[in-house]
């Protein structure tokens, strides 16, 4: 982790001693009252530009403990348990209109537990996620960037279930799997806006609602997705091209960290060189809190990751 973090510091102080020779005029990042829009790659954009990006994170979960197998009215074991999570996530989006474009995100996520005993109690999880949609423009000013989109999301998840496995053998049950791959899909939509203060401030935020299934594979229901930040542009003040956004969101999508639609909650801390017109690199720190399916619990979640957008 170390290593990622010098390696795109090194990047950033290369990319500023050659920020001089740059200029806005034709910069293809979108720009609100002067200041280059930077947000979380998990929220969307209220601008069409043609872009892409890319993101690979790397996260962990704190100690919780479950009850283990029951076993009629009694369990076997009580066991401690921590995850890890790794998540690589695409995104492609092509301008058809000034007022319109269309996107697509691909996720792939996987989540295990760093030792034995927490293998037996989460088993092992691979979700891989496609989000096709549209985008359009509500209002645009000089100040303020307000969009609204449509969205469907297919959810594929593959389960290693050890604990079930166990427990299906023991109360005999005819050809116990070990593996379950379930389905979800849901539709809806939301509102993402920005507005820039000045050069050097700007607010983000985006909410979204969506009816379907969860992983858990109840009724359909609705979920909720809800982030916002204050993105801060050092460019005009100390003439240094990078910015350094802060938010968070709450979460009741179907994601790696909660597959039954539980609340999801996280802090995050980015730092992204701006000094390019044609990219944004950027670190990002995440703390929250996610819920721990079968345990009753909710547990500190920490993370890190490291994004790539391009425009085109």
């Amino acid at each position: 982790m170390r290593r990622i973090t010098g390696l795109f510091f090194l990047c950033l102080e290369i990319s500023f001693l050659s920020y001089s020779q740059s200029t806005d005029t034709l910069s293809k990042i979108p720009t609100l009252n002067d200041h280059r829009f930077v947000s979380f790659e998990a929220m969307k954009s209220p601008y069409t530009n043609t872009s892409f990006f890319l993101e690979l994170g790397l996260g962990e979960s704190g100690i919780f403990t479950t009850d283990g197998v029951p076993v009629g009215d009694s369990t076997i074991l009580n066991l401690n348990g921590e995850l890890l999570f790794v998540n690589l996530r695409f995104g492609y989006t092509q301008k058809i209109k000034d007022w319109i474009c269309f996107f697509v995100n691909l996720d792939y996520a996987g989540r295990i537990g760093n030792n034995a005993e927490s293998i037996f109690i989460s088993g092992v999880n691979t979700i891989i996620t496609v989000e096709p949609g549209i985008l359009f423009k509500i209002k645009q000013t000089k100040k303020l960037a307000l969009s609204g989109y449509f969205k469907l999301t297919n959810t594929e998840s593959s389960i290693v279930d050890v604990q079930q496995y166990l427990v299906d053998l023991i109360n005999g049950k005819p050809y116990a799997d070990l593996t379950r791959d379930v389905p979800a899909l849901n539709g809806g939509g939301g509102m993402v806006a920005s507005y820039a203060f000045g050069p050097s401030v700007a607010l983000n935020m985006d909410g979204q609602v969506v009816y379907g299934e969860t992983l858990e594979r109840t009724d359909p229901s609705f979920q909720y997705y809800f982030g916002s930040n204050v993105s801060i542009n050092f460019k005009k003040w100390i003439n240094l091209p990078v910015s350094l956004i802060v938010g968070g969101y709450a979460n009741t999508l179907t994601n790696i960290f909660s597959t039954e639609g539980d609340l999801t909650s996280s802090f995050t801390t980015k730092l992204a060189y701006t000094g390019s017109d044609s990219f944004v690199l950027a670190i990002e720190s995440q703390s929250g809190r996610t819920p721990i399916e079968d345990t009753n619990t909710r547990v500190q979640l920490r993370g890190m990751s490291f994004a790539a957008k391009f425009y085109f």
